[in-house]
């Protein structure tokens, strides 16, 4: 076993190898949000990244991707980017926009999280925030280590949405 943690780059072939996981992701945190969630009763379905948003993060220099393998193969992720405050003009912000790691890796879990902090500050990331669930598991982790719940994000679903959606596996 040779685990290795890494800021990769991001490309068509690491957003494949990633996606699966971020299903996994999806999957979970809809068992530990429940009726939390806005999605509740309808988060059933399979989830459709933007790759092509992301690639273009990453062009400009603003997504950061970090990995854990162990022999190669991939066991976990964090992805996030960063972006300008748009009350604060002169903070650069970052966000951890999903993290997953396979739950026998779950021990390297703020390793993980730590080295994409790390890879945030290098570009000039002055606040880091993560969207995690009161209920989940990063939640420990980040707390542990110094992270504060500073604001709560409030969802309703709006209008037309993903339970009219005939892709939906509901």
């Amino acid at each position: 076993m040779t685990i290795v943690i890494e800021k990769e780059a991001f490309n068509a072939e690491v957003a494949a190898k990633v996606s699966p996981l971020a299903q996994k992701c999806w999957n979970e945190s809809t068992a530990f949000k429940g009726e939390s969630c806005a999605y509740f009763g309808d988060r059933e379905f399979i989830i459709e990244p933007d790759t092509a948003a992301y690639q273009r993060l990453a062009d400009q220099g603003l997504l950061v991707l970090v990995t854990i393998r162990d022999d190669g193969e991939l066991k976990g992720y964090v992805i996030g980017f960063t972006y300008t405050s748009l009350h604060h003009k002169n903070i650069l912000c970052g966000i951890g926009d999903s993290l997953y790691i396979e739950p026998d890796y779950r021990a390297h879990t703020w390793a993980v999280a730590k080295r994409f902090e790390k890879e945030m500050e290098t570009l000039g990331v002055k606040i880091l925030g993560w969207p995690v669930h009161l209920n989940g598991p990063v939640y420990d982790v980040l707390k542990a280590k110094g992270y504060v719940g500073d604001d709560i994000v409030m969802e309703k679903r709006l209008g037309s949405d993903i339970a009219r959606n005939p892709r939906c596996e509901v």
